[in-house]
């Protein structure tokens, strides 16, 4: 298993009760898996609530497991990932089980050069 991580640069609302939260991209070769998102949230997210991802103006829906996020569609997996590599500012948008909405803003410096290490070394 192979992975790039990175953490917010802005989180909101500040103070909020939460863990750090982490963005994921990883790679199982083994079981042919070359890219899957997961965000790491650092609370328990809302059952039935969708999350949003916006790569400056493009928009993805992602569904909660416990304190995780995922992309539910393969291929609207792959485009998330490909707006990742070339994009510069990701925000991610969930609700906590207690209800308050929390906006996590990431950089996406250096992002397109992590996956291209990511799919190099994990062969």
């Amino acid at each position: 298993m192979c992975f790039a991580i990175t953490e917010p640069k802005e989180m909101a609302p500040k103070g909020a009760n939460r863990d750090q939260p982490h963005f994921y991209v990883s790679a199982w070769p083994a079981a042919g898996v070359k890219g899957e998102i997961s965000v790491k949230m650092g609370y328990p997210v809302k059952r039935g609530s969708a999350a949003t991802a916006n790569v400056d103006g493009a928009v993805f829906r992602l569904f909660p497991d416990a304190d995780r996020l995922f992309v539910g569609d393969p291929t609207q997996e792959l485009k998330f990932i490909e707006a990742v590599r070339k994009g510069s500012n990701l925000t991610l948008k969930a609700i906590s089980e207690r209800g308050t909405t929390t906006t996590d803003t990431y950089s996406l410096a250096g992002a397109s050069q992590a996956l291209q290490t990511v799919a190099d070394k994990c062969k």
